[in-house]
């Protein structure tokens, strides 16, 4: 591969320690970092800011954001009964869109977290999304979805469906309620879809959608196959307060026990979100090196609270930051992410304290294990990944005067995605000057709206069952129905 040169008026060489660095050259050669060499004043980059690119711990991957197809904000177990309502897209189009906006916001690695549950179509929408993410050139951690229960609430279909309208019956049952693979079949479609696709810069995990997703057969048969694959387990878990609510009725000594007696529990096992973890949970978490995926974002978006990151640090618990396809403003700023998890995170009153060393640690090289299985990166040094991010520092500074504050300190307040002017992921430059190089961003964006609109009709008539749909869930849920013990 031929050797890149990287020039930068500043570079951030290990995020949240010590300060940037003035006037150097990073050379990345065959897609690692070869040297970083003070070289003088370089008019063209004088301007340019350089550090790691950013890593997406937690996404979907969903070209479309949650409005676009009427999943308005609002309480996250009867929300997610809106996302039926996504229209179809093509599953190339659709993710080398999503992906694009991720490149162009910094982003160089992030996970995909596919939500289809359709498993006739799922190893070639696989083969799709990672050709997409190829063709963008960002790194993937693409996690197949699996799940044999529990499909609209936390309770047993059956009862679930019983409780709607019976004129909405049928079509529930003929559009959400599929027929599951067995275990074995699922961890055999896993494999195929790892031979198919795995390579340098995708990685295939096991997704369990959660625990309440998934008997204990399907739980166990996820916990040996991850074991001789040697593959990573990503689930969402405990992300709302009935999440924790139907644990406890279910498990009395403990769902993560239950879990850890499974096989889940190891430094390969990420849990996303895990706002209601308690003490004793992240001490065991802690214990078998169990990561979390924090969205802070999505988490107050849809009402769930606040991931207790003092409380993972306490417990030795590794931890990192995704957008959920769930972004403040839905524009996937990465930087915008981090700044807030910040400042809810980072008080002189909390302890243990997220302070910036620990956020860019977390952030960067806890993200990139939780999506590539691999530690080695968080820094501009010999040998981690050519994988730099350019930010434009002059339009970030224009009004403050030199020396009065150090660009670290400008970057951590005001840095944005649309500061972002460049991105190489393994030596690739993917983006230039704010442009993708290997795809037209604006082309796929029309596809992607031409797409959507087409099913805007469907989209609309769909509404008046999924407000229906989601006051039934209102229902079972105010009724407590979620916490009863299981025979």
């Amino acid at each position: 591969m031929e050797e890149l040169q990287i020039p930068a008026g500043y570079l951030w060489r290990r995020p949240g320690h010590g300060s940037c660095e003035r006037d150097v050259t990073v050379c990345v050669k065959d897609g690692t970092i070869d040297t970083v060499r003070t070289t003088g004043p370089i008019q063209a980059a004088a301007g340019r800011l350089v550090m790691p690119a950013l890593v997406n711990a937690h996404d979907h991957g969903r070209a479309l954001t949650n409005l676009a197809f009427g999943a308005r904000d609002e309480f996250f177990e009867t929300w997610r009964g809106a996302l039926y309502a996504q229209p179809y897209l093509d599953p190339y189009t659709s993710a080398a869109y999503a992906f694009g906006r991720m490149a162009l916001a910094g982003i160089g690695t992030t996970l995909c977290v596919y939500s289809s549950i359709n498993v006739a179509r799922l190893a070639d929408d696989a083969e799709a999304i990672c050709r997409a993410a190829r063709d963008v050139g960002i790194r993937v951690g693409f996690v197949v979805p699996l799940r044999n229960q529990n499909t609209m609430a936390l309770g047993d279909d059956a009862e679930v469906l019983a409780m709607h309208d019976p004129a909405d019956q049928e079509m529930i049952r003929n559009t959400w309620l599929y027929p599951w693979p067995t275990p074995a079949d699922y961890v055999a479609l896993v494999r195929d879809i790892a031979r198919r696709v795995e390579g340098p810069t995708v990685t295939i995990q096991y997704g369990p959608n959660s625990p309440h997703a998934c008997n204990d057969e399907l739980i166990s048969a996820i916990a040996v196959g991850a074991a001789e694959d040697g593959r990573r387990i990503h689930a969402h878990f405990m992300k709302s307060l009935p999440q924790r609510e139907w644990a406890d009725a279910r498990y009395p000594g403990g769902i993560v026990r239950h879990l850890d007696r499974l096989g889940w529990l190891s430094p390969r096992f990420t849990v996303a979100h895990g706002i209601w973890l308690g003490d004793d949970d992240c001490k065991l978490l802690g214990s078998r090196g169990v990561s979390v995926a924090v969205n802070t974002s999505s988490n107050l978006r849809l009402f769930s609270g606040t991931s207790p990151i003092w409380r993972y640090m306490a417990h030795g618990m590794g931890f990192s930051f995704g957008l959920d396809s769930f972004s403040l403003d839905d524009d996937a700023d990465m930087f915008r992410e981090l700044r807030i998890s910040h400042w809810l995170h980072g008080g002189n009153n909390i302890s243990p304290r997220l302070t910036l060393p620990v956020l860019f640690d977390s952030a960067l090289k806890t993200g990139f294990r939780i999506v590539m299985n691999d530690d080695n990166y968080g820094a501009v040094e010999l040998g981690m990944p050519g994988d730099l991010v350019g930010l434009d520092y002059a339009v970030m500074s224009a009004d403050i005067a030199e020396g009065l504050v150090e660009p670290e300190d400008v970057l951590m307040v005001r840095a944005s995605s649309r500061h972002v002017t460049d991105l190489w992921v393994a030596g690739r430059l993917i983006v230039r000057e704010g442009r993708l190089t290997g795809l037209d961003f604006e082309s796929l964006q029309r596809e992607v709206m031409k797409d959507a609109s087409s099913q805007a009709d469907r989209m609309r008539a769909m509404q008046p069952l999924l407000r229906r749909h989601q006051s039934t869930l209102r229902a079972f849920y105010d009724a407590g129905l979620h916490k009863r013990p299981t025979a």
